[in-house]
Formats: structure tokens, sequence, C-alpha cells
């Protein structure tokens, strides 16, 4: 069985562009790193691609936090765990790093499509291939609106 390689994008709109070339920029690196598999989520590097504003972003929880979402978490029925809204946290910034390590997808590029549009492009290799969460994580750490996608 021969898969179809066929072109997907998450569409985005992000008015700044400071801010655009910052996502550029990440996902360049995320691109590099992903091709030469050398992605490791733990690099404390990874966060020099990213400011302030953008890693706020992403779930950093304090011990306590952590401890409360937890017990709250292990408390919840099992079968109510994935739904409760309660329970639901942003994505952690490893987390998000080590999701494109997994996805099983190349990455293409991330264009300006108009002033205020862009969209990130990606290849699926595979059926399932791990999904676009940590793509739209990323668009929006950087202040971008995920508006669509086009995933065939």
């Amino acid at each position: 069985m021969t898969f179809l390689m066929v072109e997907s994008s998450v569409n985005f709109e992000l008015a700044d562009s400071t801010r655009f070339g910052m996502l550029q920029r990440a996902f360049g690196a995320l691109l590099d790193a992903k091709n030469d598999n050398a992605i490791d989520a733990g690099d404390e590097s990874w966060r020099s691609y990213f400011d302030a504003e953008a890693l706020s972003h992403f779930w950093n929880p304090t011990p306590d936090e952590l401890a409360d979402w937890t017990r709250r978490w292990q408390a919840t029925p099992v079968d109510k765990r994935f739904t409760d809204p309660t329970l639901k946290t942003p994505w952690d910034f490893e987390s998000m790093i080590d999701a494109f390590r997994n996805g099983e997808y190349n990455l293409l590029r991330v264009i300006r499509a108009s002033e205020n549009t862009g969209a990130l492009q990606f290849e699926a290799l595979a059926c399932p291939y791990g999904g676009t969460g940590c793509m739209h994580a990323l668009i929006e750490c950087f202040g971008g609106i995920v508006t669509g996608e086009i995933d065939t």
C-alpha cells in the first residue's frame, strides 16, 4: 500500500509582523531539528526561540497547582477525566516540542498569505499522523488565531 503525501495546512490570522517573524523563526528551528531527527523536548535552548509573552501561553504550574490538579484528576471518575472542562489545561512547553518530534509529518513552511493571514504547511506521512494540536499551540503562543485547516 502506498500512502500519497498531500500538503496540508493550519491557517491563521496574525496581524503583528514582529510576532509573525518570531513564529517563522521558531518553526524554522523545529523544521531543521525534525529533519535532522534532533528534537529533544528537554533541551532548554528551545526556549530561546520564544519570548516571555509566548512562553506565558504554556502551562507551567507551581508544585501546589500541580498537586491540586493531580488530586482533582485522581478524584474524577475515569470515564469523565478527559471531558471534564475543569481538568483541561493548556499545552505545556515541553509537550508541544515533543509532539512536533513525534508527529508523523514533514514540516514544510510558515507562509504569509496576506498582510494579516498565514499558513503553517506540512505533509502527513501516515494516517493518523498525530494531529495538529502542537501546531495550533505554536501559532497561538505568538498571538495567532487559528482560522481553519486544510487536512487532506
